[in-house]
């Protein structure tokens, strides 16, 4: 309910502020594109992981936005609950992984703000985790790289700065996720670097650096080896 709440909230306030968020799909003529792949590594509720983020991909995937246009995660999503397709899953929550549905679904809008760097998107709303919870050969994306998104409260959102129009491909095969940012024109791919600042244990910083330039600067609590509170 308390989600519920902040969603309406969320949606009158950006009604009275005239943001609008595209949300069509369609096909779009492919003259060049970014990618990625990442690896969809074992973890608990691993068939609910997977099914949440094939659910999601399939959601995302043909999004357009359009030029000078914005983009929001969750206006494409939904409410990931059970009547949406979505599965319990472990979710970081106040410090703790909990079982909650819709568990996963932080890779897949990880992998659009990645891919949104690399595409030269303007990042309108970002969240990095709070944790570090995994070990090097556990990750499946590069430290920093992270957009956690909350139903209700933390969103992933995007501006199209250029003068056509771009679109999202993914899909999941063979436990991998597969990411393209496609568009109808010459859309060359930033180079795109997230820098490690060794802080006092526990704490750890990354830079994220997009042509050279300072992105985003976000520090984590590293607590590898976190356990899921059932």
């Amino acid at each position: 309910m308390r989600q519920e709440i902040r969603h309406c909230c969320r949606l009158w306030k950006d009604h009275l502020g005239g943001i609008r968020f595209d949300q069509a799909t369609g096909p779009l003529e492919r003259r060049s594109a970014v990618g990625l792949t990442q690896p969809i590594l074992p973890s608990d509720f691993f068939d609910n992981k997977i099914a949440n983020i094939t659910r999601g991909a399939a959601l995302l995937d043909g999004g357009l936005i359009g030029a000078k246009r914005s983009w929001s995660f969750w206006h494409h999503i939904g409410r990931p609950h059970a009547a949406n397709g979505f599965r319990p899953g472990r979710n970081i929550v106040n410090g703790k992984l909990v079982v909650l549905s819709g568990g996963g679904l932080c890779q897949l809008s990880s992998m659009v703000y990645h891919l949104a760097l690399l595409g030269g998107l303007t990042v309108l709303e970002r969240h990095s985790h709070s944790l570090d919870i995994y070990e090097e050969e556990q990750r499946f994306t590069p430290l920093g790289a992270d957009a956690t998104v909350v139903w209700g409260f933390k969103d992933l959102r995007l501006h199209n700065p250029h003068p056509f129009r771009i679109a999202f491909g993914f899909r999941v095969e063979q436990n991998r996720l597969l990411g393209e940012l496609i568009s109808d024109a010459n859309l060359t791919a930033r180079h795109v670097a997230f820098v490690r600042v060794n802080l006092e244990r526990p704490w750890i910083q990354v830079n994220t650096m997009v042509d050279q330039r300072l992105q985003a600067s976000t520090v984590y609590e590293q607590k590898q080896g976190l356990q899921v509170i059932s």
